[in-house]
């Protein structure tokens, strides 16, 4: 672009270049966040040591995110973000109950193939309970997210007639999301997330055993739920 002198003003290029240094910097601290709250837990993490853990200065996690509360809310968001891009594929072409199962199967296996920020989110998820009280709600919307999933497969198979009558559909998706949580942590805890593909496989079809109307398209589905599980 040039300006009224005929000069060619980089302007542009300059901010594209700025842009561009910025959005690396806050990856690198998210990324620095993730690991270190994986580690110690966010109680045990100040802002300074992420960003000198991410290469920065002690001050630009403060600059950037203003508090620490926004930073850990980023780091949520972070995780979120990933597993919905993950999601896209994993969904493409599937409603209903196929979708369903393709979902469960994708949240823990996001878990099983990035420890490390699943073992921060879960950090966050229980101290959001307590120590991080004024997370609380950014957790709140991220467990009702993972839920709300949940509930649109379940009203695509009821409307495909997949489901038996009488779904609660709200409490069954809650039970799933518990389900998924609880896989998640025990799989932690043994330091085993390799067993994620497998259990999950097997959770999945327990659930959609649970509410599936008849048999006709349910051995396509388990067959599709049990492709892959050993890994």
């Amino acid at each position: 672009m040039k300006d009224v002198l005929g000069l060619e003003n980089n302007y542009t290029g300059e901010r594209r270049a700025q842009v561009d240094r910025r959005a690396k910097s806050d990856r690198q601290m998210l990324r620095a966040a993730i690991s270190l709250i994986a580690a110690h837990g966010s109680k045990n993490v100040s802002m300074a040591q992420i960003g000198m853990a991410a290469g920065y200065s002690r001050g630009l996690p403060s600059e950037r995110f203003g508090t620490k509360l926004r930073l850990l809310e980023a780091v949520v968001s972070t995780t979120e973000a990933w597993f919905e891009k993950r999601l896209q594929s994993v969904l493409e072409g599937k409603i209903g109950l196929d979708a369903l199962s393709a979902r469960i199967i994708a949240h823990m296996e996001s878990v099983r193939d990035s420890s490390e920020a699943a073992i921060a989110l879960y950090q966050l998820i229980v101290e959001a309970t307590g120590t991080v009280a004024e997370l609380k709600p950014r957790i709140t919307e991220l467990n009702q997210s993972y839920a709300n999933g949940m509930m649109i497969h379940l009203e695509e198979a009821r409307a495909k007639g997949e489901l038996k009558e009488g779904i609660d559909i709200d409490r069954h998706a809650l039970s799933i999301v518990s389900a998924m949580h609880g896989l998640a942590i025990q799989a932690l805890i043994r330091d085993d997330v390799g067993s994620l593909g497998p259990d999950v496989r097997y959770i999945a079809t327990i659930f959609i055993s649970t509410i599936a109307k008849d048999s006709e398209n349910i051995e396509a589905i388990f067959k599709s739920i049990h492709k892959g599980a050993v890994e």
